[in-house]
C-alpha cells in the first residue's frame, strides 16, 4: 500500500524486527471492520481475504471503514501484486564480478542471502562493530561473501533504468557501474565515531552521489561497513570522484532525488584483471 518496508535490521541495540501486521479485508469477525459479509470463517481467513500492512495502514483502514471498503481493498493489494510482478520483470541476474569489496552491508547481505536460500555464518566473529578493526579475520568474512554472492542468483534492474519508474522504483534491488562523486567520508578514531557516523543529515552524513536524468542519486556510506584502510582512500578526499560498482536498495524516489542504500561496493573486475592476478 505505502511500500513502507516491514522488516528492519538488526543493530547494535536491537534485534531484527518485522513491524508488519496481516490485516483481513472482510473482518474476521462479523462485528468487526467491514465484517457484515456471507463469507464463511475459513474464507475471511483464506490468502484471497488477507492483506499484509504496515502498522500505520492497518490501523488507518480499520478505523476509517467508509473510506476503504471491501472493493478499495481488493484494488490496493492487486495493484501491488501488479507492481511486484512487474518489478521481477524488469529484474535479471547481476552479472557484474567485484575484484575487491570496498564496502559489505552485513545486515543487509545476510538477510538478502537468507531469502535466496543461502546463508552465512558470522558467530566467530562476535558483535562487528566495523569491519575495519576484524584485521586478519576480515579476510575470511570477504571470502564468505564472495562464495555467497557466487552462488545466489541475486537480480538486479540497472539503476539508470530505475529512474525511469519514478515512484515505482522505491523497494528495486538496483545494479550501479557509475562515476559517483564522494562526501564527509573520513576514517572514525573509536567505536563510539563509527557508530555515530551516520545521523540522518547528509550535510554531516558520509555519502556518494551523481546526477542522472535529472534527479540526485544519493548512497549514505556508513563507515561501519568499508572493508580496508585502501577502501576508506578509494571514498576520499571529500568533493573527489571515483567509479564504484555494486547492488543497493532504492529507498526513496522525489521529483528531483533518489536515495539508495548500499549494498555491496567494489571495484568491477576486467579481463585486464583476471588475467594479471591469475598468472600472479
Amino acid at each position: 500500500m505505502c511500500r513502507e518496508r516491514v522488516y528492519l535490521d538488526p543493530s547494535d541495540e536491537t534485534p531484527a524486527q518485522f513491524r508488519g501486521e496481516v490485516a483481513h479485508i472482510v473482518g474476521e469477525r462479523p462485528d468487526g471492520p467491514r465484517g457484515e459479509s456471507t463469507l464463511t470463517q475459513q474464507q475471511r481467513n483464506h490468502e484471497n481475504n488477507l492483506v499484509l500492512l504496515c502498522f500505520n495502514h492497518h490501523n488507518e483502514i480499520d478505523g476509517n471503514v467508509q473510506q476503504y471498503p471491501v472493493d478499495r481493498l481488493h484494488s490496493i493489494k492487486e495493484a501491488h501484486r501488479s507492481w511486484v510482478m512487474n518489478r521481477l520483470t524488469l529484474e535479471a541476474p547481476w552479472q557484474t564480478t567485484l575484484h575487491n569489496f570496498y564496502y559489505l552491508n552485513v545486515p543487509r547481505l545476510q538477510v538478502l542471502s537468507a531469502i535466496s536460500g543461502a546463508s552465512l555464518d558470522l558467530s566467530r566473529y562476535g558483535p562487528i562493530v566495523a569491519l575495519h578493526d576484524l584485521g586478519w579475520e576480515l579476510g575470511g568474512l570477504m571470502a564468505g561473501f564472495q562464495q555467497v554472492l557466487e552462488q545466489v542468483e541475486l537480480k538486479a534492474i540497472p539503476m539508470r533504468e530505475a529512474l525511469l519508474l519514478g515512484s515505482d522504483a522505491r523497494g528495486l534491488i538496483v545494479s550501479f557501474d557509475d562515476k559517483f562523486r564522494t562526501k564527509n567520508i573520513a576514517m572514525p578514531q573509536s567505536t563510539e565515531e563509527y557508530r555515530a557516523a551516520v545521523r540522518g543529515d547528509l550535510q554531516t552524513d558520509p555519502h556518494v552521489y551523481l546526477k542522472a536524468n535529472g534527479r540526485k542519486i544519493t548512497m549514505v556510506v556508513d563507515p561501519r561497513w568499508i572493508t580496508t584502510t585502501t577502501a576508506f582512500v578509494q571514498f576520499r578526499p571529500s568533493g573527489g570522484q571515483n567509479q564504484f560498482a555494486g547492488l543497493g536498495l532504492v529507498n526513496a524516489v522525489c521529483d528531483d532525488s533518489m536515495s539508495i542504500t548500499p549494498l555491496v561496493i567494489g571495484l568491477p573486475s576486467n579481463p585486464f584483471m583476471e588475467a594479471f592476478y591469475s598468472n600472479a
